[in-house]
């Protein structure tokens, strides 16, 4: 199951960064970082992602320009189901929405807000729901969680590019596991 689990994670990683590049090719900072995996259906698991753009950073053009651009690159990239939309009246936001499912994005939104000293894109990810329970992949990723005697979390990054290497689950000390193909 970890094995299945880190191709899935690599694999809805890979597409999402060429969303964020799309947007905005520099470090993002880290709502969420993604490798956590959450119960979904009868018995399976998915991954969630969020990022932002950092303070300071501008659109180019207006919200709709924005999204419309978007929305153009996912039909030109291969992504689906893709919907652009705003909330109501005197708010500029607006949410592109999309999956892809080849790659493992069940669905993608990104929310596009204007404001008066910088803007800001945040985008919100989850993986497609994959077969195998949650909870024994979770303590495979980081032993002792389950049991609340996992390492506390350090090293984790607060921000980064879409092009950094991600990682996948915990070394015993608590600190992020950066994966290499020879270390299967």
């Amino acid at each position: 199951m970890f094995d299945q689990a880190r191709s899935v994670y690599l694999d809805y990683r890979s597409a999402v960064a060429e969303v964020q590049v799309e947007i905005f090719d520099g470090e993002w900072v880290i709502d969420e970082y993604g490798d956590s995996p959450d119960a979904c259906g009868a018995d399976g698991y998915q991954f969630s992602f969020g990022r932002s753009t950092p303070e300071g950073w501008k659109i180019d053009g207006t919200p709709s320009e924005a999204a419309d651009r978007l929305a153009k690159w996912l039909d030109e990239n291969g992504w689906s189901e893709i919907k652009k939309r705003t909330y109501s009246d005197g708010i500029a936001d607006v949410v592109v929405e999309a999956e892809r499912p080849d790659a493992h994005v069940g669905h993608l939104t990104v929310d596009i807000s204007p404001g008066e000293l910088y803007d800001s894109t945040t985008i919100y990810v989850d993986s497609t729901c994959e077969p195998g329970d949650s909870q024994e992949l979770a303590e495979l990723l980081r032993p002792g969680v389950l049991t609340g005697t996992s390492a506390e979390s350090n090293g984790d990054r607060t921000a980064e590019r879409p092009g950094d290497e991600p990682s996948f689950g915990r070394n015993d000390d608590g600190t992020p596991r950066y994966w290499n193909d020879k270390d299967k």
